[in-house]
């Protein structure tokens, strides 16, 4: 049987020996939590399945990852990760990735992308950059009206630069707020605590680019 998102996180965990307790610990979440994430009771944010991931020395995408090849026609049905209701995309045996001899000219897709899609947040991250490998990443995000990028801030190593492409959009960068519009651009430091409201009533996207790749 395979294995949802959730029940990957457990066997993570246990592959690498660590228990319950420690991983809390580590990924600074409280162990109830943590519980009820494996036990598929509760919807983790993408800041904490960040924590996650580096407390497991893994990636997001690493941690989401599933090795079949979703029918992605029938992404709202789709088996994968429905009782966790959790869609993760990974199309890394399948992807249509053309690389040069030199292996620094790769192309993706559209219909490839990895795509990542939170529970009751109705956001959609989708990966432009073809894998993990580079010093970069570069993300598509897209909201509906009133989706925010979580409750809780996002704050990692590195450096950011998102640009509208649609919408607007609040941003809290530490303790300053930027309203940004179709156009506008803005950079900051990621160890900065971080998030995003979508302000308009119309959905919105945004081109995200991070370095050292953290999602």
């Amino acid at each position: 049987m395979t294995s949802n998102a959730y029940e990957k996180l457990r066997q993570a965990r246990v592959l690498k020996k660590i228990t319950l307790k420690e991983l809390a610990k580590m990924a600074d979440l409280s162990y109830s939590y943590i519980s009820q994430i494996e036990r598929g009771e509760a919807s983790p944010s993408l800041a904490s399945l960040h924590r996650l991931a580096i407390a497991l020395d893994m990636t997001v995408w690493e941690l989401l990852k599933d090795s079949r090849e979703p029918d992605t026609s029938t992404e709202a049905e789709n088996g994968l990760y429905a009782a966790a209701r959790l869609i993760a995309i990974a199309n890394e045996s399948q992807a249509e990735i053309a690389t040069s001899q030199s292996r620094k000219t790769k192309l993706v897709k559209t219909n490839m992308r990895r795509t990542i899609i939170l529970p009751q947040s109705n956001v959609q991250y989708q990966m432009i950059t073809p894998d993990l490998s580079s010093k970069l990443q570069v993300i598509l995000v897209e909201a509906e009206a009133g989706a925010v990028s979580g409750e809780e801030a996002f704050v990692h190593n590195g450096e950011e630069c998102c640009l509208i492409l649609s919408g607007k959009v609040e941003m809290d960068i530490g303790p300053e707020s930027f309203q940004l519009e179709a156009g506008d651009s803005l950079y900051f430091s990621s160890t900065l605590p971080h998030r995003w409201r979508n302000v308009s009533a119309e959905k919105f996207s945004m081109l995200l680019v991070v370095t050292p790749p953290a999602y």
